[in-house]
């Protein structure tokens, strides 16, 4: 089972790299590029700006991701740590002697708690 999905893990990424190497052949024309405020303009291959700015948000993206992920941890971890309080409060308590049970009471139709009467 793992050496089927390492093959196809594999044929899946030698796609990848054989649809960027002729995306990257297919578009090997210089682009300008102005940075305005700069004194300079460079002219990097198209692929490469465009590949470039697929990677830029990749890792923008990865990086938010990342993030809300690790927020979500610290959450868990807060929780996870009142729960545990909570639990060992409940464990040091004394257990109740009796436990109060509804019962209808003498003077009309309300129900009250046997510690009322």
């Amino acid at each position: 089972m793992r050496s089927a999905f390492r093959i196809i893990t594999r044929l899946f990424l030698a796609i990848v790299i054989g649809i960027v190497a002729v995306f990257a052949v297919a578009n090997r024309a210089p682009t300008k590029i102005d940075l305005s405020p700069l004194p300079f303009a460079p002219e990097p291959p198209l692929f490469v700006v465009i590949l470039g700015a697929m990677a830029l948000g990749l890792i923008i993206g990865a990086g938010l991701s990342s993030f809300a992920r690790q927020k979500l941890k610290w959450q868990a971890r807060t929780q996870r740590k009142r729960a545990d309080a909570l639990e060992k409060a409940a464990e040091d308590r004394p257990a109740p002697t009796q436990i109060p049970q509804a019962e209808t009471a003498n003077s009309g139709r309300r129900l009250v708690l046997n510690e009322d009467l």
